[in-house]
This record gives C-alpha cells, structure tokens and sequence, in this order.
C-alpha cells in the first residue's frame, strides 16, 4: 500500500502557469504583467507555507499529548497488575429526588 504522502494528488499537476506557456508571444506581453501574477503566486504559496507551517505545530503538540497519555496509561495497567472492570469498580448509589407537577 503506498503511503499517503506518496500519493499523487490535483495539486501535484502542473499546469500552463507553472510551465511558463502563455498565449501571449513574449514580445507583445508586459512584464509589468508576468511580474504581478508571479508576485500573487509568490504570496499565495507563502500563506500556504504558514498555513501548513502551523498545522504542523499542532499536529505536533496533539501527537505528543496522545503519547504522554498512551504512556500513562500503559504504566498504570503495568503497575495495577490486575485489570480494572466495571465489576470490580465500586459504585455509589443513585441519588433520587421527588418532583413535583
């Protein structure tokens, strides 16, 4: 099975602007033009940096959250040496109380 960061996606397509094809012969076209788009694409990948730049530092702090309780939790079944039920859990008695219509 691949894994999933092997996986091709949309994204890994290049397309016409990533290429550098244009419609346009280079001598008619502005470069006051092809400046402006690659300065937009320059920020949209750079907003999608952060993005995912910050998506890993909480990824990164959930896994580490989950390890420390896997990690306490493995130790309280090793050090109890008895598996907890709900049999051998004691229970208190249900609290009841009137209500009146």
């Amino acid at each position: 099975m691949k894994a999933l960061h092997k996986i091709a996606t949309i994204k890994s397509i290049r397309s016409m602007h990533s290429i550098g094809a244009r419609s346009i012969p280079k001598v008619q076209r502005s470069p006051y033009l092809d400046l402006y788009t690659l300065k937009k694409e320059k920020d949209r990948l750079e907003k999608e940096t952060f993005i995912l730049d910050k998506k890993r530092k909480i990824t990164g702090r959930l896994l580490s959250d989950i390890n420390k309780l896997i990690a306490g939790l493995q130790e309280e079944i090793r050090g109890d040496g008895e598996i907890k039920t709900v049999k051998h859990t004691k229970a208190n008695p249900l609290r009841t109380m009137s209500v009146r219509y």
